[in-house]
């Protein structure tokens, strides 16, 4: 069984991908799977939530940043809901936070202005 858990669902014009679990290079391609997939369904308008992230690693912070890239490039966005402490702390050892918004909550992310 793999490590990470992803779950997608749709809100507001946006997808909510919730990731549970280790994201570490061994399972980053399933996340980009992940990810792919829910652009297909549901648009370029993503809040990934971190809140059941307990670590990641390089792996899964360049799956984040491709996908960010591809989104702000559709015209869309990505938001990161809710990281925990470690997760918080490579997002911001990397710089990550001052390009892609971070926010505290869940509730945060989806109190943004509705995509267009």
């Amino acid at each position: 069984m793999s490590p990470l858990e992803v779950t997608t669902r749709p809100d507001g014009g946006r997808a909510v991908v919730r990731v549970r679990g280790k994201l570490d290079i061994a399972c980053a391609d399933d996340l980009r799977g992940h990810l792919n997939e829910a652009r297909r369904e549901h648009g370029d308008h993503l809040v990934l939530d971190l809140a059941a992230l307990e670590f990641m690693d390089s792996g899964g912070l360049s799956v984040i940043v491709a996908c960010y890239k591809a989104v702000t490039a559709a015209g869309g966005s990505l938001v990161l809901a809710a990281p925990r402490p470690i997760v918080r702390r490579a997002l911001e050892i990397t710089g990550l936070h001052r390009r892609i918004p971070v926010t505290q909550t869940l509730e945060d992310a989806l109190a943004q202005p509705d995509p267009a």
